[in-house]
């Protein structure tokens, strides 16, 4: 009897560390070059509906479940590169499940410092088994979610696209910022961009 126990024991750890390595196996990795994109939604002031905002941040992450830690800077505003004076940086630090992602960010400016927050969790891409049977597999190289900034207080869809050499994956849609109640938005005209107030979301150097 004592011998079954031990079996049965043994056996129960077995399967216990199995299941955690195959947990830990599934957590996609994050290490590497990604892209963010921002469309608000809602903000406190309307003129910052449609507004798209774009990051480049290095990821790193430790399949044993350490934080996932980044830096980056922001590299687009109202579909525009930034240039190389305006790009102030970020600093992002979260976790990572085995489904999901969130991400805190620390966003610098010229006098201050705003804050954020990414919810991200993978894609799925449709395959064919054989060349034939459709099938769905989850893209860990395309992230969808949504994000909170205390600037403004905006929030509205994010999404990260991880890059090779710079590149994103291939056969992947452009990013669309289309405010509510108004028609797709892929660029912002420069007057509208400067009467937004000081106090506002970008251009202010001070929010992201």
């Amino acid at each position: 009897m004592m011998d079954f126990i031990k079996y049965i024991s043994v056996a129960f750890t077995a399967l216990s560390l199995a299941f955690t390595g195959w947990l830990q196996y599934e957590k996609f990795r994050l290490d590497g070059e990604w892209h963010i994109d921002t469309c608000t939604m809602e903000a406190d002031l309307k003129a910052y509906e449609g507004l798209h905002l774009a990051w480049r941040v290095f990821l790193s992450d430790d399949p044993l479940s350490a934080p996932v830690v980044g830096d980056g800077e922001k590299v687009e505003e109202a579909f525009k590169p930034i240039p190389s004076s305006g790009r102030y940086p970020v600093r992002l630090v979260g976790t990572k499940e085995i489904n999901s992602v969130s991400l805190t960010g620390r966003f610098e400016g010229a006098r201050r410092a705003s804050t954020g927050r990414f919810e991200f969790h993978p894609t799925l891409s449709k395959r064919l088994f054989s060349g034939y049977i459709p099938f769905y597999q989850r893209n860990a190289d395309v992230l969808e979610g949504n994000f909170a900034f205390t600037a403004g207080n905006a929030r509205g869809p994010a999404r990260a696209l991880r890059l090779t050499d710079g590149n994103p994956p291939e056969n992947v849609p452009a990013f669309v910022c289309e405010a509510p109640d108004a028609p797709i938005e892929t660029d912002v005209p420069a007057a509208a961009i400067e009467e937004l107030p000081a106090t506002g979301l970008s251009p202010n150097p001070d929010t992201p």
